[in-house]
């Protein structure tokens, strides 16, 4: 059974280059690797496994909260004197290959992907992102982290769009956009934003842009049209005569005060995600005076609402969009490709990526035979 995984240094040392990749994430270099694990035990008749489905992916991706999941693993793998590691990956698709007796919502041959249903318990399920572990080929779930996938999305793309549609339609329904409002998406060219993008297409209201670097714009607006202007932090162009009713913010932190003077009255903030996840990217974060910040907020009744993930129906109601439009693919790696070339373009440390990046799982010669 294949996997992506934090290994450490050891292990490491034993695989080829094609499968291995050093991750630089601020001053630390931490050593990732295909490795091959164990097969998961699963009896369908047993009562352990009575609600369970057992998984074989067919494609994963990766999400910035990853960087937060292989930074915490490494640092538990670091000093470990054996060969070990830590299998990582948030989104995926798969089909389900075997079901416990109490299960009657799946099949086997359903086409699945993660609910991340959240903040209540559903079906007997906890809520919360399903596996930390996403990227294992094989891999058990409760029945109620899962949903089937539509008919008219691939066993790929479906690998990609999970957390991104589920997160971003929670935060446009809590944004109670009306008619005519100004809608400021930040962090433009960043995957959140891609799936922010899509859940406004239809909406009747004034969506804007917003980059720090404002470098790859472009593709965007070709992409979305409906964008009337993209603005850039480093340009500092934002007009005095344009204040936002609503605000879609990827990553508060970076955008949050420097936004304040551009919100109107009765404004909306909605953020899903900080930038500065990193240990040594949170001890240089510089202060903020939040008593004058709370302070802007409430003379303008500014409401700032944090989102974690969405409900199943945030994620029902976002998969329909893909009926008419298709998922934004940069690309698609397989075991053909080198682990290096995936990382770099998943992170788009080469800054030339639009939309995201996939890694498909190819049948074993064992699997075909079957």
């Amino acid at each position: 059974m294949r996997a992506l995984a934090v290994v450490t240094s050891s292990l490491f040392d034993q695989i080829e280059d094609h499968n291995k990749h050093l991750i630089c994430i601020d001053n630390l270099e931490i050593p990732l690797a295909f490795i091959e694990g164990s097969f998961p035990e699963f009896n369908e008749e047993s009562e352990q496994y009575a609600n369970f489905v057992l998984v074989k992916k067919t494609s994963f991706s990766l999400n910035y909260r990853d960087l937060g999941v292989i930074e915490n693993a490494w640092q538990k793998l670091k000093s470990a004197e054996i060969d070990t590691f830590y299998p990582i990956g948030s989104d995926f698709a798969g089909h389900v290959i075997a079901i416990g007796k109490s299960v009657s919502s799946l099949s086997v041959g359903d086409l699945v992907i993660g609910n991340c249903f959240y903040p209540e318990p559903e079906n007997g399920a906890m809520p919360g992102i399903p596996s930390n572990h996403a990227s294992k080929e094989y891999e058990i779930y409760h029945f109620g982290k899962l949903i089937k996938v539509p008919p008219y999305l691939s066993g790929v793309e479906a690998g990609a769009l999970g957390i991104g549609t589920q997160t971003a339609n929670a935060m446009v329904r809590k944004a109670n956009i009306k008619k005519g409002d100004n809608v400021l998406v930040t962090s433009v060219t960043s995957n959140t934003s891609y799936f922010l993008l899509n859940a406004l297409w239809n909406l009747e209201c004034n969506v804007y842009g917003l980059s720090y670097s404002g470098k790859n714009t472009e593709t965007v607006r070709e992409h979305f049209p409906f964008i009337k202007e993209i603005f850039s932090v480093n340009k500092k162009n934002i007009p005095n005569t344009i204040l936002f009713d609503a605000v879609l913010d990827s990553f508060s932190d970076t955008y949050l005060e420097y936004l304040m003077p551009n919100l109107n009255l009765n404004a909306r903030y909605l953020t899903c995600g900080i930038f500065n996840q990193s240990l040594d990217k949170i001890k240089n974060v510089k202060p903020t005076n939040l008593t004058l910040l709370i302070a802007n907020l409430m003379m303008r009744n500014i409401s700032f609402i944090g989102n974690c993930l969405g409900t199943t129906d945030d994620l029902v109601t976002g998969l329909e969009f893909y009926k008419t439009k298709k998922l934004l693919v940069d690309s698609v790696f397989t075991d053909e490709n080198s682990l290096s070339d995936f990382v770099t373009k998943s992170y788009n440390l080469d800054s030339d990526k639009f939309g995201k990046v996939i890694y498909e799982y190819s049948e074993t010669e064992q699997e075909a035979e079957a």
